[in-house]
This record gives structure tokens, sequence and C-alpha cells, in this order.
């Protein structure tokens, strides 16, 4: 059984074996733990533990597929683990973000977990927080420019600079260091998008034959960024390549450069390396993207608080800062990256 929808059904309705529950902790990478749940002497039914804690997490919005995995990384894990998790959506939008953050701090909690879609625009309500010892974990991009001002108990980030120079590099060479490309931005507030930019623009600067025609933000919207493509593919019919600061956006831009039938003549690089875009770096639709590893991302915000909870870790052993790491993807990873993806495993 390799589904994870399918295993966390099976899970709760007690139609598993110990064998059966083993052999997917294995994969999943949690067998040990999977192990300790089970026991030697425990039903399937008794897999499950109980939910002892409760978890919030105020995502920037479940539309864009990266946010939506790490939404389900951080349910199947409560499941495993006992705790909890009630998932937020923003909505991409950095107010209704605001309100559910707000509401989040009116509650009590465990731990809470936020992707903050703007740096600074939810300092009140997390400082409210932390103030009555709720545990907070900063996910993928700063709630602010000094974290230290902030009693959270990590920051797990990507390399944002090095995911964005990566897979430009990638696209420069393919078109040979010249030509009219695209720079379509996610939301500009979004510390995240700003390092991708920053990386983004220590490559290409370097080139002065490279011509960049626009930079417009598609704000991690697969309708506006389709609309954005369209109008700049009549605007610029010489365009050679695009950089996305996301997989989402640049397989919505294909959507109109198949339409406008220049797939052949435009190169197309993402970040994120969520599956559809590894699916499309193998079959040839996407030249790279990189992985920005929400399983592990979101994934180490659950581990980390339930070796606290647990009395296993001690919350000021925690590192304030930790880096994870993604690889750029070309199509003779892809297929290894795709099974850890399905997974939750990257």
């Amino acid at each position: 059984m390799t589904n994870l929808q399918e295993f966390r059904n099976q899970l709760k309705q007690g139609n598993l074996t110990r064998r059966d529950v083993l052999k997917m902790g294995m994969a999943l990478g949690v067998g040990s733990l999977t192990a300790s749940i089970v026991g030697p002497n425990l039903s399937a039914a008794a897999a499950q533990p109980e939910k002892k804690w409760r978890c919030a997490y105020s995502s920037v919005g479940l539309a864009a597929s990266w946010v939506a995995r790490g939404a389900d990384t951080m349910t199947f894990l409560g499941d495993l683990l006992g705790i909890e998790v009630k998932v937020y959506d923003g909505q991409l939008s950095v107010d209704k973000q605001r309100q559910n953050t707000e509401d989040i701090a009116a509650q009590d909690w465990d731990f809470v977990c936020i992707h903050p879609l703007a740096i600074e625009a939810y300092v009140a309500p997390i400082k409210q927080l932390t103030s009555r010892g709720i545990m907070v974990f900063d996910l993928d991009t700063k709630l602010t420019e000094d974290l230290s001002t902030l009693d959270i108990v990590t920051f797990l980030e990507p390399d944002n600079i090095f995911m964005g120079s990566a897979v430009t590099k990638k696209l420069v060479d393919a078109i040979g260091g010249k030509g009219q490309i695209v720079h379509t931005q996610g939301v500009l507030t979004h510390t995240g998008a700003q390092g991708r930019a920053k990386g983004f623009h220590m490559v290409v600067d370097q080139y002065p034959d490279i011509q960049v025609v626009d930079e417009t933000p598609g704000d991690w919207d697969v309708d506006k960024t389709r609309k954005i493509w369209e109008d700049l593919l009549v605007k610029y019919p010489d365009i050679v390549g695009g950089m996305f600061h996301n997989d989402d956006m640049a397989m919505a831009a294909y959507g109109a450069i198949k339409a406008a039938g220049k797939e052949k003549q435009i190169k197309i690089v993402g970040v994120d390396g969520m599956q559809p875009a590894l699916r499309a770096v193998i079959d040839g639709t996407l030249l790279a993207t990189v992985v920005n590893p929400t399983g592990r991302i979101h994934g180490g915000a659950m581990w980390i608080a339930w070796q606290i909870l647990t009395g296993k870790h001690k919350k000021e052993d925690v590192p304030k800062f930790i880096r994870t790491d993604g690889p750029l993807v070309d199509e003779t990873i892809a297929p290894g990256l795709l099974y850890l993806a399905d997974n939750l495993m990257i």
C-alpha cells in the first residue's frame, strides 16, 4: 500500500494488520515511531494514538500545492503522533491570514505553525501566543526581519537565494546566455519570493545579452499568471525563457505558451519540486525545478513539537534557525524525488 490517504483511512477504520502498519511506517521513514505506537501486543485499531495535543496551522493559502502538501504532512503525522491539527486557509490574502492568525491567538493550543504571506504582518497575534507560553514555529518565510524579537521555537527555511539562482542558471545555460526572458515573481511581501528574486538577478545580471522584459508578480495565483503570460506572448513574441517563483505559476504559464504554439521556443523553470512539476521535468515540459521540501519543513515542525511535548527535548535546546535542503531537479533525479514527494518525505 503506497497511497497515503488510503493508508490513513484504513488506519482509522482499524482494517490494517500490525505488519501493514509497520511496513508503511518504514516506507515513510517513521518505522521506529510506528513500531512504538503499534507495539507487539496492540491491535491494529489501537495503532492510531489518542489525540493528546492541539496544533493550529496558519497557511498562506491551500490553493498553492506546496502549502496543501505541507498541510497533508502535518495532519498525517498528527494522526501518528497523537496531535490534532487544525488547518486555516489564508486564501493567498494577507488580510485573511491575519484574521485567521488573530482567531488562532484567541484560542488555546499546544503549538502553532505559521507560514507568513507577508513579513511584519502577524507580529501582534504571534506575541499574544508566545506570551501565554504557546509554542510557535515559523515555516518557510520570515514573520519579522529580526526573529530574535519573537520567542518562537525555531524558523525552518529553505535557501531561497540558492533556489532562485540554481534554476535561473539552468535556464540561462539552455538559452545560450542570450534572448528575452520573463521573471514571474510571487507575492513581493513574502521573504521567500524576495530571496528567489535576489537569486534570479545574481545570475541574469551577469549576462548582458539577456533582456528581462517583464517581472510582474503572479502572486502565486495561477489564473492571474496565465493571463499575464497570454498578454506577454503577444507583446513580446520573441521570448525564449521564463523563471517562476513556484511551479504552479510555471505550469499555468505553460498552458498559455502551448496555446500560442510556442512550447518549443520557450523554456521554463520553477521552484518547489511538487509532484506535477517533477513529472513535467521527466516529460520535458519543464526544463528544471528545485525542491523546496514542504514535507521536511512542515514535518520538521511536527517532530520538534512532539519531542518537546513528550519531554524528549527542551525548547531551549532547539536551534533557532534550521536550514532545510533541496536539490536542483533535472530528469535524472526527478523519479526518485517523485517517490519521496508521494510519501511526504520531501
